[in-house]
């Protein structure tokens, strides 16, 4: 009787993630699962409903979960799962005060509340409820190979190991290892068709993925950052570069008398760093590297030939 409730406890987490995962379930089936009785299994279920899971009867011994207001759960291991079983369950024990205020601290977990202070806005956000991206996270979490088709000029095949969907600029973007040529790649979640989840899994995400992740600032990021970026920016926009970190590993070397700063940044390809200089056209100068200085002029070069034809055509 002492691990009674610890047991329960673990089968309730287990019996939240089966329905998170299923549409409905029937109470036999979950008896099966668990390999207790039926009578044990409602008991179970009444519990949750008692501790505020919609749970609702649709038909005889069949069950469903109003995933609705549980979409954020869906991300939850089941341990995690365990202890807010475990937190609603003591809660509902001390009373009415407390337990008023613990639902209203759960029901953020349900609701997007319309009075949230900060507002960020994405020009194209994707759908979190979304077949496609619900597969990945679950490919993702179960360590699952995938496959693909990507389309950028023509579609071609892809077999990966997925290990992270980030968001970048406002794209969302599916991370991991291509498993032709072993390299960590990026794929554009809006470009993924006929995705499949491969029964051969893999070992583990590599744990410097994260870091990686945070001290990037766009998706061209890089393990290795081995190149030495030097630039001056003008006083009228040095201001900007001494309030905020435009790339992550951004330094101020040196403020010269007439207030414009000499800036390093160490990036692991010109990719990483070229369009946020391009960004800050014409009041920055590329100082080092040499190769990235051309490439500037080339880019910026190109586009005055561009803007030119397009002057030429009577157009303004």
């Amino acid at each position: 009787m002492k691990n009674a409730f610890p047991n329960r406890l673990h089968r309730l987490g287990q019996i939240l993630k089966v329905f998170l995962e299923e549409k409905t379930i029937s109470t036999n089936a979950l008896a099966e699962q668990f390999q207790t009785s039926v009578r044990t299994i409602q008991r179970d279920l009444k519990l949750l409903k008692q501790s505020g899971f919609p749970l609702k009867e649709t038909g005889k011994g069949i069950y469903q979960l109003d995933k609705s207001l549980l979409k954020d759960y869906a991300f939850f291991e089941e341990t995690e799962l365990v202890l807010i079983c475990a937190l609603k369950s003591l809660i509902s024990q001390l009373g009415t005060p407390f337990e008023k205020a613990v639902n209203t601290v759960f029901s953020k977990l349900y609701y997007h509340s319309p009075s949230v202070p900060v507002f960020i806005k994405m020009d194209k956000p994707i759908n979190l409820e979304g077949t496609l991206f619900k597969k990945i996270v679950k490919a993702i979490q179960n360590k699952r190979q995938v496959s693909f088709e990507y389309e950028v000029f023509s579609p071609y095949q892809v077999k990966l190991e997925p290990y992270k969907i980030a968001c970048f600029d406002g794209f969302w973007y599916l991370i991991g290892k291509d498993l032709e040529d072993k390299e960590i790649k990026r794929y554009a979640l809006d470009k993924i068709k006929k995705f499949k989840v491969l029964r051969k899994h893999f070992v583990r995400v590599p744990s410097v993925l994260d870091e990686i992740l945070r001290n990037s600032a766009n998706i061209w990021f890089s393990a290795e950052r081995n190149i030495k970026v030097v630039v001056l920016v003008d006083k009228e926009c040095a201001t900007y570069f001494k309030r905020r970190q435009m790339f992550p590993t951004q330094k101020i070397e040196e403020e010269k008398p007439d207030g414009s700063l000499v800036i390093s940044f160490w990036v692991g390809n010109f990719g990483e760093i070229i369009n946020i200089l391009k960004s800050w056209l014409p009041s920055i100068k590329v100082l080092a590297p040499e190769e990235l200085k051309e490439e500037l002029l080339k880019q910026v070069k190109r586009w005055m030939e561009w803007q030119g034809e397009t002057l030429g055509t009577g157009i303004e």
